[in-house]
């Protein structure tokens, strides 16, 4: 793994990365109601009212706890949250502070366009969030003891390699979507800025390539944008010069960071399914329930690698096979490379950077992905 020690870090500029809160959500997406009424609406829609607060609590704690901190530390910082962000905060800070789980994390780290600027992440709410890109639970509420172990140089930087995306065709320079723009306020402007389109509307000027300006730290998904119509790719790996046709449910593409999350979970193995493999393969052996869970596990834990290793690992998603489609002898539905190339035979498709930011993908637009050193994240590891 990718670890560099440092003698201290004190940094100048913070920017504070908040969970939007489904508290906060659900005042913002009903501004005209007062607080008995929006709480009546929310336990007619059968969810919890009570909960809602709690976490909101939880978060706007842990939030206070890092302001409070910098202040003590006579450190600028700003606050920001998925609903107002802006590439020009990350312009301008040398430190990114993630409050939440891992979805804020990783919006943070697709705003991230170098490997200088460090980035850690506080779990607002460990009880309910694992938060695997997340510092331990004990730094929720100990949140001066970060800045002590940085400023005394108590820390290694964890390089975690991160996956570019270049697209070539027509029709690539569309407008990108994010994953929550549906659940957007009314009212609300999109993060997702125009000036990150062409400035001049003339086609003309408009270039058949454009290498995207996110990086993805978990996986890229590619697929039909209804899960249920069936997604038609054509995919070139490494240095091959011809494309294989293959039709699924989409292609996730993954690095090590993302291969504990939505990689593992799509490739992982359940225990009646290991039972039952085993059955077909040496039916008159009989396996124990702690025998078969232990393949299960060691199987499952054996999908995950380092977050430094350069390579990328796709899986194809429930791919179709049949006499008509077979697999082509040449791809595996999983596997390691080093460059992936896939062409849409998509009509209504996206590509999207770890379950967040979007761009279509549609018939016979090109997609290039790959890794560079320099596209690393830059992210922070303890010693405490």
């Amino acid at each position: 793994m990718d670890i560099r020690k440092v003698s201290n870090f004190i940094p100048k500029h913070v920017l504070i990365v908040s969970k939007v809160s489904r508290f906060e959500f659900e005042h913002l997406r009903e501004p005209h109601l007062n607080e008995r009424q929006l709480k009546s609406r929310i336990l007619e829609r059968g969810s919890d009212y009570d909960e809602m607060l709690v976490n909101h609590k939880k978060n706007k704690a842990v939030e206070s706890q890092v302001i409070n901190a910098l202040k003590q530390l006579n450190i600028d910082y700003r606050v920001t949250n998925r609903l107002i962000i802006e590439q020009t905060q990350f312009d301008w800070a040398d430190f990114v502070v993630a409050i939440g789980g891992d979805g804020t994390f990783l919006l943070g780290a697709n705003l991230i366009h170098d490997n200088k600027k460090p980035i850690l992440g506080i779990n607002s709410d460990p009880d309910s969030s694992e938060g695997y890109l997340m510092l331990d639970r004990y730094y929720s509420k100990n949140v001066a003891r970060i800045f002590e172990l940085l400023i005394s140089g108590q820390f290694e930087y964890i390089m975690r390699t991160r996956i570019r995306v270049t697209l070539q065709g027509e029709g690539i320079w569309s407008q990108p979507f994010h994953m929550h723009e549906k659940s957007r306020i009314s009212g609300q402007k999109s993060s997702l800025k125009s000036q990150q389109l062409p400035s001049l509307l003339n086609t003309k000027s408009i270039k058949n390539e454009r290498k995207l300006p996110w990086l993805a730290l978990n996986e890229i998904f590619i697929g039909e944008s209804l899960s249920a119509r069936t997604s038609s790719l054509e995919i070139c790996l490494d240095d091959e010069k011809e494309f294989r046709k293959v039709k699924s449910s989409g292609i996730c593409i993954s690095t090590g960071t993302g291969s504990s999350s939505w990689y593992k979970a799509i490739n992982s193995l359940t225990s009646q399914m290991v039972k039952d493999i085993l059955h077909v393969a040496m039916p008159t052996n009989n396996y124990s329930d702690e025998e078969i869970d232990k393949i299960c596990c060691k199987f499952n834990d054996s999908l995950q690698f380092s977050p430094d290793d350069s390579r990328l690992s796709y899986v194809i998603r429930d791919i179709i096979l049949n006499d008509i489609w077979p697999l082509p002898k040449s791809i595996k539905p999983r596997a390691f490379c080093n460059k992936l190339v896939i062409r849409s035979q998509c009509y209504d498709a996206g590509l999207v950077f770890d379950g967040g930011i979007g761009v279509p993908f549609n018939v016979g637009t090109v997609a290039v992905l790959e890794t560079h050193p320099k596209d690393a994240l830059r992210t922070i590891k303890l010693s405490d």
